[in-house]
């Protein structure tokens, strides 16, 4: 006799021996498939949002600078448009035997002493050379200290000092006006 577990109902039934509740088909497709489906799909998601939420997370911050650019513009606009904006041209003046020279942004007293002097010279004919020029600034600047400067701010050169610095320059040695001559080759304007 044979084993058989009969059926009350009639008829003939195919493939019902592996039957089982939807947990355990769906735990054996997901062992059949998990590996070489379902993971593959899931890391391509996640690598989707990340690239998705990293591309919105760099475009967000730059219209928000662009909105912050944008209110400084006009907060800057309304402050220069509310103050009144001072012009100081640098010019010499001549008072009582005295050469005055104002600061304007970027000066040193060296720049001074040297507007000074060329002040000095368009009245009175001195013959000298660059390096003289070099010497006399430098004189000028150590007679009347250096330090910072602010914008607007006036020194005063008096003529006897300028002249007491040409004569000086022209007591240099050939020897030391050479020395000079790298100095002089820097500056630009005289």
């Amino acid at each position: 006799m044979e084993n058989k577990i009969e059926d009350s109902s009639s008829g003939p039934q195919f493939g019902m021996e592996n039957q089982g509740g939807w947990g355990k088909r769906f735990r054996e497709w997901l062992n059949r498939y998990g590996s070489s489906v379902i993971l593959p799909v899931v890391a391509l998601l996640i690598l989707a949002g990340g690239i998705y939420l990293y591309a919105n997370q760099k475009s967000e911050p730059a219209i928000i600078q662009e909105e912050v650019n944008q209110e400084e513009v006009v907060d800057l606009e309304e402050e220069f448009t509310s103050k009144e904006i001072e012009v100081i041209i640098p010019e010499s003046r001549k008072e009582s035997g005295s050469v005055i020279e104002k600061a304007v942004r970027g000066d040193s007293v060296t720049r001074l002493s040297r507007r000074a002097l060329k002040s000095y010279t368009e009245n009175n004919s001195e013959n000298l050379t660059n390096e003289h020029k070099i010497y006399i600034e430098d004189y000028l600047k150590d007679q009347v200290g250096s330090r910072p400067l602010e914008v607007g701010e006036e020194i005063t050169f008096s003529e006897d000092l300028i002249k007491e610095a040409i004569d000086a320059s022209l007591e240099l040695s050939p020897e030391q006006l050479k020395n000079l001559e790298k100095y002089s080759a820097l500056v630009v304007s005289w």
